[in-house]
């Protein structure tokens, strides 16, 4: 380096060092890293939900092909109307999996770059921030209660597509009527391998910046480990999809599972042996995710995207509704009576049906999405609420995030909620999520932008606010997540582990590099906090 009198500032990484000649005269501003992680969205485009489930959220859009949806979503008034009501979902739901995570990945930078409100705050100013989105696929495949046989929702067998109006929950599916699903195909619906392919493209085209959790509908793998995988239909063992996952002891490119019950299964489902009894196998799914420290996130709210026939699972199951009702009360009344949408509700999806799960494996990675969601608007008089409370106190590895959540419903209690002493551990069991794209459609066009914002304005006011915001956005993540725990007596650990995956895939080696040193960067922070924070 040439020798100058001039005073020249130098910012670096704080675990870098600068080399100078004797003279000159230096103001080194050490940049700390800092991290920002989005721990719940979705990439999957819209094609990958089968029609009937579609249909059964409006009425605007019943029986209509999807090219016809897709017209409607992007052209002409109703085009408009989506635009005005839904922002962007329209122009982003058409493009590919793969498309749709590379706009994740603009939308971290737009959000949290320099230029943003978050990113230009004094809490980052002068760090090395680094940011991350975790997407969560959905497999709807089996969405239906035939999906206990192993048969999916679509028919393929004949020229014309078709499904089954079941009419009776005890009774075949295919009692019912043929509904014939003109147009529909291989090319126009995403199936679950297209939807795992794409998603694997846009963790290449984004390494470490862009991760996902792999999808397990347990009526896709209800199969004994000995059977063998078919990898035309991708179905099989119970235990295969653990060869995607990354551990502290294996490679692998996804974090860990995704789960949703309203598709149709419960959590410990008695159909579902493979999940949860290790007499069958020598082992079980939950045993083993347990035992590997894998995470799974679940959905776990009253809302969401729902199996087509969640009115006949009540009569599926041998019960009967007590109460009759009126068809126009509200969705969120019959969630609360003996109804058969109350009944899926409650026994499918409700917290409780997971304590029966943590019961059995009380030291499972677990985090209950939503945190209730909607059900916000009781606050604590709600039993998902309270028992989502009480799941994340009793059990060591249990958390929740608080995606998709419009903040105006509930900004009082949460805010009372995050300031008393009773609800202390909670600082240490919730996940920043925004839930993003699905963000626009359920909450009226919302951005992503804005949904962070809002957050980052309501925390700001919060007494300890930032050290929340800190917590929820990057030590509760990485620790559910798990990115910087090792295995024994193993010199890496999980971040390791999925780098050298990217790296065996068609990859550029230049970003996982970049990237990863980046995230590495983190780690000592991370334990500083944690030491700091009592963990």
């Amino acid at each position: 380096m040439p020798r100058s009198s001039e005073n020249r500032t130098f910012i670096v990484d704080s675990d870098r060092s600068v080399t100078f000649s004797t003279g000159r005269k230096l103001v080194i501003i050490a940049r700390y890293p800092r991290c920002i992680c989005d721990s719940h969205g979705h990439i999957e485009n819209g094609a990958c939900v089968p029609l009937p489930l579609l249909w059964d959220k409006s009425r605007l859009i019943d029986e209509k092909p999807r090219e016809k949806i897709d017209e409607m979503a992007t052209e002409g008034i109703a085009g408009l109307a989506m635009k005005l009501f839904r922002g962007e979902a329209g122009t982003i739901q058409v493009q590919s999996t793969d498309s749709i995570g590379n706009l994740a990945v603009t939308q971290l930078d737009a959000t949290f770059g320099p230029s943003g409100v978050i990113g230009a705050s004094d809490l980052y100013e002068d760090t090395s921030l680094f940011t991350f989105f975790v997407a969560q696929m959905m497999d709807m495949e089996y969405a239906c209660i035939a999906g206990f046989d192993g048969r999916t929702i679509y028919h393929d067998d004949e020229s014309v597509w078709y499904y089954y109006l079941r009419t009776h929950g005890k009774n075949s599916d295919s009692m019912g009527k043929k509904a014939l699903l003109p147009g529909e195909n291989q090319k126009t619906f995403s199936c679950w391998k297209k939807q795992l392919d794409e998603t694997i493209t846009a963790m290449r085209n984004n390494p470490l910046r862009l991760f996902a959790m792999y999808h397990y509908d347990p009526r896709r793998w209800n199969f004994s480990s000995t059977c063998n995988y078919d990898d035309l239909l991708l179905k099989g063992p119970w235990n295969h999809p653990f060869n995607e996952i990354a551990t502290v002891l294996r490679p692998g490119l996804f974090l860990g599972f995704k789960m949703y019950t309203p598709l149709g299964y419960k959590p410990l489902d008695e159909r579902l042996l493979f999940l949860y009894d290790k007499t069958r196998d020598g082992d079980c799914f939950y045993a083993r995710c347990e035992r590997e420290k894998i995470p799974i996130l679940v959905h776990c709210s009253p809302g969401g995207m729902p199996t087509h026939e969640m009115k006949f699972y009540m009569q599926f199951d041998g019960r009967e509704p007590k109460l009759s009702v009126d068809e126009a009360m509200p969705e969120e009344t019959k969630r609360r009576i003996v109804t058969p949408e109350g009944y899926f509700w409650n026994n499918y999806v409700h917290p409780r049906a997971w304590r029966e799960v943590l019961v059995r494996f009380p030291e499972l990675r677990l985090c209950l999405a939503h945190f209730g969601g909607t059900e916000w608007k009781r606050g604590l008089d709600s039993d998902w609420i309270t028992e989502i409370i009480a799941l994340t106190k009793e059990y060591p590895n249990v958390y929740t995030d608080f995606s998709c959540w419009d903040l105006d419903d509930c900004r009082e209690e949460f805010g009372r909620v995050l300031t008393t002493k009773q609800y202390d551990h909670l600082k240490d069991k919730i996940l920043f999520g925004t839930d993003w794209y699905m963000t626009l459609l359920a909450l009226r066009g919302k951005t992503y932008k804005t949904f962070c914002e809002e957050f980052w304005d309501f925390f700001r006011e919060l007494p300890d606010g930032m050290d929340l915001w800190e917590r929820f956005t990057f030590i509760n993540p990485v620790s559910f997540y798990g990115f910087f725990e090792k295995g024994n007596g193993a010199a890496g650990d999980k971040l390791d582990n999925i780098s050298g995956a990217l790296m065996k895939s068609e990859c550029d080696l230049d970003k996982i590099n970049e990237h990863y040193f980046a995230f590495r960067r983190l780690e000592k922070i991370y334990h500083q906090m944690k030491r700091k924070s009592g963990k």
